[in-house]
């Protein structure tokens, strides 16, 4: 794997890095230097991507992914998941806009100019403790930690005290649908 410095470009506390992993698989890094945590969309070969989260190391967590088959299906996941923590709006739309860029160029589709980049409801929460409320009611059956958005839903590290029942040999990593998850 090498990094491509040309490719490297900083948007206040943000760096998107392109790396070279061969002829035709890259990796696009999104690295927040505010959260010390780094987002990826990386192309392992044709029809085959990965989306990872890595968290800071003083955070201490696993890290997160979601493998894909379709290209589009992976650069939404991977720019709806990238840190947005005290980021100035336009420097956010700026950096993705170049990470569209990336992607089309290394995917040899035709650049897209105007992109329009709808803010998920919980982006900004990614990493942050969260509250998830039951379907019916406003009773809270579960806390943890929101590791990513995916689709319409939301994939929670629950904490070890939280009230959700789960089976002993069970995951503690849970998906709730978005509008049952909640900032604490």
């Amino acid at each position: 794997m090498s990094l491509i410095q040309a490719s490297t470009k900083e948007f206040g506390a943000t760096q998107v890095l392109l790396h070279s992993l061969g002829s035709s698989s890259y990796r696009i890094e999104w690295y927040s230097r505010m959260t010390g945590a780094s987002v990826s969309l990386t192309r392992l070969k044709e029809g085959k991507y990965l989306v990872t989260r890595k968290w800071a190391m003083i955070r201490n967590m696993a890290d997160v992914s979601c493998a894909f088959d379709r290209r589009n299906q992976a650069l939404i996941h991977f720019l709806n998941n990238v840190d947005v923590i005290k980021a100035k709006e336009e420097r956010v739309l700026a950096a993705k806009q170049y990470c569209v860029s990336l992607f089309t160029t290394h995917e040899g589709l035709q650049p897209i100019t105007k992109c329009v980049f709808p803010k998920p409801r919980l982006q900004g929460a990614i990493g942050k403790d969260v509250v998830i409320k039951a379907k019916l009611g406003d009773r809270d059956i579960a806390t943890g930690v929101l590791l990513q958005l995916v689709g319409n839903q939301a994939e929670v590290q629950l904490h070890p005290d939280s009230d959700f029942a789960l089976p002993a040999a069970a995951s503690k990593r849970q998906r709730f649908y978005a509008k049952q998850v909640y900032l604490r």
